[in-house]
C-alpha cells in the first residue's frame, strides 16, 4: 500500500511539473519566422548590400527597441551575418538593400477579457498582468537597388518579454535576425 501511494504521490507531483512547463512560454517556443522568398530572382548580380534609408527609423515607442546603441547593435550583426553568406556591406551603389520594419502590438487573453463573462465569479476567467503582453514583429526585406523590387522577405514574431535586460533583449533580437537570414541565399562567386 505505501509503495501504491508513493508511486501516485510521484505521478502527481510529475503531473503538477509538466503542467507548469507547459503553460510557461519561453522564448523560442513563441517565436515564429516565416520566410517568403520571391520566386524566379537572379541573384548572382547582387554581391554588394547596404542597409535602406539609413537613420530613418520608424518608433516603435519600447525604449530598448529604439535606442541608438540597441539599433547599431543590431546593425553590426547584420553586417556580420550577411558577410558570412558572402555579400560586401558597402556605404554607396549597392546591388541591394537590406531594410528592418518591426512593428509592437499589445495583446491580450480574449476568453477571460470576453464582455460575456462580466459578472460570474469564476477563477479562471481573473485577469491578472499575465493576460496582457506585447508581441513583437520584425520584417526583414532585401530590395534591388536599380529597381527598387523587392527580391526577398521573412517575417518574424514573438512575445515581448516585459523582464529582460538590454543585453538579453539585444541577444535575442540577434538571435531572430540569424534565424531570419539562415533562409537567405548564399552568395556564390
Amino acid at each position: 500500500m505505501k509503495t501504491l501511494l508513493r508511486a501516485a504521490a510521484v505521478l502527481t507531483v510529475l503531473g503538477v511539473l509538466a503542467l507548469v512547463a507547459c503553460s510557461q512560454k519561453g522564448f523560442n517556443t513563441n517565436l515564429t519566422i516565416e520566410p517568403k522568398p520571391t520566386p524566379g530572382v537572379d541573384w548572382s548580380k547582387y554581391k554588394t548590400w547596404s542597409f535602406g534609408r539609413q537613420g530613418e527609423y520608424v518608433l516603435t515607442h519600447n525604449d530598448v527597441l529604439d535606442s541608438p546603441n540597441f539599433r547599431k547593435a543590431v546593425g553590426d550583426h547584420t553586417v556580420a551575418e550577411m558577410n558570412n553568406l558572402g555579400y560586401e556591406h558597402v556605404n554607396s551603389n549597392p546591388d541591394m538593400l537590406i531594410m528592418f520594419h518591426v512593428i509592437i502590438e499589445q495583446r491580450f487573453d480574449e476568453v477571460k477579457n470576453n464582455p460575456a463573462y462580466e459578472g460570474f465569479d469564476m477563477q479562471w476567467a481573473h485577469s491578472s498582468e499575465d493576460d496582457t503582453w506585447q508581441e513583437g514583429s520584425l520584417i526583414l526585406f532585401a530590395i534591388d537597388a536599380k529597381t527598387g523590387q523587392q527580391i526577398w522577405m521573412s517575417t518574424a514574431k514573438a512575445e515581448l518579454d516585459k523582464r529582460s535586460n538590454f543585453e538579453t533583449k539585444k541577444r535575442r533580437f540577434n538571435q531572430v535576425v540569424t534565424e531570419m537570414l539562415s533562409d537567405f541565399p548564399k552568395h556564390t562567386m
